[in-house]
């Protein structure tokens, strides 16, 4: 009798439970979507904001880091025990995405003002009356108001209507001698792209971490053991 006549062959052998079951479904996206809120808002006021207006648009770089940043936050808070619905993954990193760069937008233009006040005073060709708190009230109070006259109904419409409209700024406020033109700090194209570009960016970030809890984790398959002759 041969003693391996018990041992089935190998080509016989059954596949195991856990490569025959499916992956369980039904996973839920509300805590990943709302830590994805969380810090989204968090970093877009605090830095994506700033990020935007550096040369060259360098800023786009950190669109897509702090993308990875939260979608992987997402994804660390996620229930990896089930997975998530492709749709409900895809509407969660749409949102989060739009908050986020809404966010960083909005505060470029709430910024404007004091901005455009601490550039004004570093200009040579304009004149500076007065003590330096003083000469940046008056900037910023300018500057508004000529949001409102120019571009109604001012404020962060305003700016918006004026990055886009790529005209320079009449400076005329009272303490000037003469009218002094000042150019856009950034060109129109240059303002739209970065804009696109780093909403493009910031998803495909988020994306690229969140899209992990639609699929089934990497299972490392044992190293086969060698055969003994």
């Amino acid at each position: 009798m041969n003693p391996d006549s018990d041992n089935p062959p190998s080509s016989t052998i059954a596949p195991s439970d856990a490569d025959s079951t499916p992956y369980p479904t039904g996973g839920g996206i509300i805590v990943p979507f709302i830590a994805g809120l969380i810090v989204a808002s968090a970093l877009a006021y605090l830095l994506l904001s700033f990020a935007l207006s550096l040369v060259a648009m360098l800023g786009l770089f950190f669109f897509m880091l702090f993308g990875l940043i939260i979608g992987a936050t997402m994804y660390r808070v996620g229930d990896k025990t089930k997975l998530v619905a492709r749709n409900k993954a895809l509407s969660a990193t749409v949102m989060v995405t739009l908050v986020c760069w809404s966010i960083a937008i909005v505060r470029e233009a709430v910024d404007y003002p004091s901005d455009f006040a601490a550039a004004a005073i570093e200009n040579p060709h304009i004149r500076k009356r007065g003590k330096v708190d003083e000469v940046r009230a008056e900037f910023d109070a300018f500057i508004r108001d000529y949001l409102a006259t120019e571009y109604p109904p001012g404020g962060i419409w305003g700016y918006f209507k004026m990055t886009a409209s790529g005209k320079p700024i009449e400076f005329d406020a009272a303490s000037q001698v003469k009218t002094v033109w000042i150019k856009p700090r950034v060109q129109v194209w240059v303002w739209f792209t970065r804009g696109i570009l780093s909403l493009v960016l910031l998803f495909f970030g988020i994306w690229s971490q969140v899209s992990l809890l639609t699929k089934p984790p990497k299972v490392r398959q044992p190293a086969a053991e060698p055969v003994e002759e």
